[in-house]
């Protein structure tokens, strides 16, 4: 099956810097989109609130995450939402049209993480287009823990 537009999803709000996670999804998006030539959308969410002053800001993480596919010279977009993620996600991977979803699975591991994550599981029972949930190796784990911001998981509702 060709695809006609990527979509990647990457958490990176509740960060101080890009998870390796992240950076392998937009390889991956780079790859797939190169062999199909075809446009990628990079999208995070985020809730709103003010977690540290003086820390690069989810928009500004997602525009330098998107630099090296744009340095492969593909047609790239970035989109910061706004709101409960997997429903942020759905509406906009319908919005734009895409027919593959890149997402990671959670790295973080906690009493509000059961399975997969609330996230990755709505999207992958919900979407109805191909989506392909990669997941953290244990050093990509054990370096998210490293860069999650202090007092995250205390003021962010997961899903």
């Amino acid at each position: 099956m060709a695809y006609s537009r990527i979509c990647v999803a990457a958490a990176l709000q509740r960060y101080l810097d890009i998870t390796p996670i992240s950076a392998r999804l937009r390889d991956l998006a780079g790859v797939l989109a190169g062999a199909y030539d075809i446009p990628v959308a990079v999208i995070s969410v985020e809730a709103p609130v003010e977690l540290l002053p003086d820390v690069e800001t989810t928009e500004e993480k997602l525009e330098r995450l998107a630099v090296p596919l744009r340095e492969q010279g593909l047609v790239v977009s970035t989109k910061l939402l706004e709101g409960r993620p997997s429903q942020q996600i759905a509406a906009f991977v319908e919005i734009i049209g895409a027919d593959l979803l890149l997402i990671g699975s959670h790295s973080k591991r906690g009493v509000l993480d059961v399975g997969l994550g609330s996230t990755a599981a709505a999207l992958l029972r919900e979407m109805e287009i191909t989506v392909l949930m990669v997941r953290p190796t244990a050093d990509e784990q054990e370096r998210a823990q490293e860069l999650i911001i202090p007092r995250y998981p205390v003021v962010f509702p997961y899903g």
